[in-house]
């Protein structure tokens, strides 16, 4: 590993011990392999600015992106309808009512959500690596980081115990079962999803969380199987 230039082994630390948004012991927690975004000039800020816990819309805040959490985000809007279908609350199908949960309820500290990542560091995209002058590759990134992350992971949910955790994108589904290596994922819904148990805790493995993957229909037998409330067509 490479030090970047402007930052400590301590800032580096910090960046790569980022957790996510929204309350660890939450009901739900979503996990992901990486932000999207990222460039050196933001990590900067987010080492100087952010707690390893941070609240979804301050950290927003924080970075002067204003108005950010209101914005139409289809990853967001969907991990708003699956939380509120599990909730059983009743116009969960409804766009204003996932677009006012985004706004006001999703990633935040007193919030039924955690959100996190298997690695800390935001990227725009699989194929870009704005990280050069820290880590030369995202393979050895890769390589360095997801060994610790992972155990990080591990000791969380053990500690934490949601209730249910949606790890997203089937492409990743490899990394997230290694995560959970002592659980085995059997194929639900017509195999659209896979479902283990760990003490506790329901680990789901969907689709990328985008409306043609995870659609109305498909949130609504999640929370037929998986839901604490009464299911509203």
């Amino acid at each position: 590993m490479t030090k970047s230039p402007g930052f400590s082994r301590s800032e580096l630390a910090k960046a790569l011990e980022f957790e996510g948004y929204g309350r660890k012991s939450a009901p739900y927690w979503f996990l992901g392999i990486e932000e999207g975004g990222g460039s050196i000039e933001e990590l900067t800020e987010r080492v100087r600015l952010f707690d390893p816990v941070e609240d979804l819309l301050s950290a927003h805040q924080k970075l002067g992106l204003e108005g950010t959490m209101r914005r139409h985000v289809p990853t967001w809007r969907v991990m708003s309808k699956i939380v509120m279908a599990l909730e059983g609350r009743l116009e969960w199908q409804q766009a204003t009512t996932a677009r006012e949960y985004q706004a006001t309820e999703l990633g935040r500290v007193n919030g039924d959500t955690f959100l996190t990542e298997l690695m800390p560091l935001p990227s725009p995209s699989t194929a870009d690596w704005p990280y050069e002058l820290i880590f030369p590759t995202r393979s050895q990134y890769f390589a360095e980081v997801r060994p610790r992350r992972i155990e990080w992971l591990r000791s969380e949910v053990s500690a934490s115990h949601p209730d249910i955790i949606v790890c997203y994108g089937k492409g990743n589904w490899h990394h997230h079962q290694e995560i959970f290596s002592d659980v085995v994922f059997m194929p639900e819904l017509n195999e659209k999803i896979r479902v283990g148990e760990r003490g506790d805790t329901t680990i789901l493995l969907l689709p990328f969380l985008s409306y043609d993957l995870v659609t109305t229909e498909l949130i609504a037998n999640i929370a037929d199987m998986f839901g604490n409330g009464q299911m509203a067509g």
